[in-house]
């Protein structure tokens, strides 16, 4: 059986990492100065990680410096799991921590010059349902128009409703060859999941696992060439899959749909790309040779 440093050893993508959130907890706590208390562990979905949110990790962060220092940790350990192609979630409400919108691209267009030549980073920009709407629509035409973005992502609550005041963004995001995802199909269904694709016309989903539930939809991303990029440990931890024996990413794979594995928030979730590829494997649910071709033909997409 293959082992973790062998799959750290291949070259591999990771497609959905936040990037404020991105880092081992080994190497968020020195820099943090405090321990969160019985952490990490399973979580009670998604209510309980955004109080630990609430409690610890957003109060901690206030500066430039703060997000940019967060940014560097989290691109490092995506460089030491063996990531060549990173694309990394950089949360648009970090414009009020930089103090406006230029001094936010110049902190991107600094963190993509600092490991230039060590991984093929790939900005993404992200945006809560929750943060304020009228922000969202005055800064993300600027950032999107500055071509330091190759994607754009909305996650929050997994609901249609409201998500017709991101309808312009992507349409935008479109019009500039700037790739679409969203969050969806984590704790929703699969209808949901066909509603996201179909009204943002996206080309990517995170998560997105809900699909299965739906032999349609699954054919219907299949049609369409969609990749879902899978978090399997956040799955599980969170609650939304029971285990990882039992994770959809098996049925989704064998239905020939493209698929990543990557780590959402490895703070939280604790566990690479390598070490879930490695769980995976010896939990039954992908064989080595599945997740070698994975990797291999997303690699490939960006070569």
């Amino acid at each position: 059986m293959m082992s973790v440093s062998d799959f750290i050893s291949l070259p591999k993508i990771d497609a959905h990492n936040h990037l404020n959130l991105g880092m081992r907890y080994a190497s968020y706590a020195p820099w943090a100065g405090f321990y969160i208390p019985n952490f990490p562990r399973k979580l009670n979905g998604l209510g309980e990680m955004h109080e630990i949110i609430g409690e610890y990790t957003r109060p901690r962060c206030k500066t430039m410096k703060d997000v940019t220092d967060l940014l560097v940790l989290s691109v490092t350990d995506a460089i030491a799991d063996g990531v060549t192609v990173l694309e990394g979630s950089i949360d648009i409400g970090f414009v009020i921590h930089c103090g406006g919108v230029d001094n936010f691209l110049k902190m991107v267009q600094e963190i993509k010059g600092k490991f230039s030549g060590k991984i093929n980073l790939r900005p993404e920009l992200g945006m809560g349902k929750t943060f304020g709407i009228e922000k969202i629509r005055e800064w993300a035409p600027v950032c999107l128009e500055s071509g330091l973005f190759n994607s754009i992502d909305l996650y929050g609550p997994e609901v249609e409703e409201g998500i017709e005041d991101f309808k312009s963004i992507y349409k935008l995001a479109g019009k500039l060859g700037i790739k679409r995802k969203a969050h969806v199909g984590e704790f929703s269904d699969a209808r949901s999941v066909r509603a996201f694709i179909e009204f943002f016309d996206l080309e990517e989903v995170q998560h997105g696992i809900g699909a299965v539930q739906d032999d349609s939809v699954l054919q219907f991303i299949k049609d369409r060439n969609l990749r879902l990029n899978i978090t399997p440990e956040s799955n599980v931890m969170l609650g939304a899959v029971k285990s990882l024996e039992v994770h959809p990413i098996k049925r989704i794979v064998e239905a020939g749909i493209r698929v990543t594995i990557s780590t959402d928030d490895l703070l939280f979730f604790n566990k690479s790309v390598s070490e879930q590829c490695h769980d995976l494997v010896k939990a039954n649910v992908l064989t080595a040779d599945q997740i070698k071709e994975i990797f291999a033909s997303n690699v490939a997409e960006y070569q």
